[in-house]
């Protein structure tokens, strides 16, 4: 007594519910030019007609209605807007994902370089706000020359110091 009408009879079982399985999950299906249908997760080539494709992703995936063209009518391309309302792919979603967060990334750079710039600029505009006061103040101001010999400013530089620091302030402190 042998067992292997059970066994068979459970391959045969397990045979169909995969391929029943497998076309369930894709989510297109087309007939190719032989007729036979084919599955798969990724559109049909270009060389297969719309009125080819039995069914297409969707929010209902439901098959999609093979439409038969008039016998006089000719067929016409799919068009642009068409194309654009499809549904993106997992990549192309990806990528803009991508694309935003680097966008994102680089606005944040750039705030916080024009911050610091900013910064810098206040500090700079106080230091040159306060060294003329001090010109203005006529407190002795030194200078080192390269040698380490200090030199006093006379009135000359002086005047000439303090003609330099207001247009510092002009550009600096607008």
């Amino acid at each position: 007594m042998t067992r292997r009408p059970p066994i068979l009879a459970a391959l045969a079982v397990a045979f169909v519910a995969g391929t029943f399985a497998a076309g369930a999950s894709a989510q297109w299906a087309w007939k190719d030019d032989n007729g036979r249908l084919v599955y798969s997760n990724i559109p049909p080539p270009p060389s297969v007609k719309a009125t080819q494709i039995v069914r297409q992703p969707g929010p209902s995936s439901q098959p999609a209605r093979a439409a038969t063209p008039d016998e006089g009518a000719v067929e016409k391309p799919a068009t642009a807007p068409a194309a654009a309302s499809a549904p993106k792919t997992y990549a192309e979603r990806d990528a803009e994902f991508r694309k935003r967060q680097q966008e994102r990334a680089d606005s944040e750079r750039k705030a916080q370089e024009e911050q610091q710039k900013a910064t810098q600029k206040a500090a700079e505009c106080e230091r040159s706000r306060g060294y003329l006061r001090a010109l203005e103040d006529g407190v002795r101001i030194t200078r080192t020359d390269p040698a380490g010999n200090r030199a006093y400013l006379d009135d000359a530089q002086r005047a000439a110091e303090m003609d330099r620091m207001r247009k510092a302030i002009r550009e600096l402190c607008n």
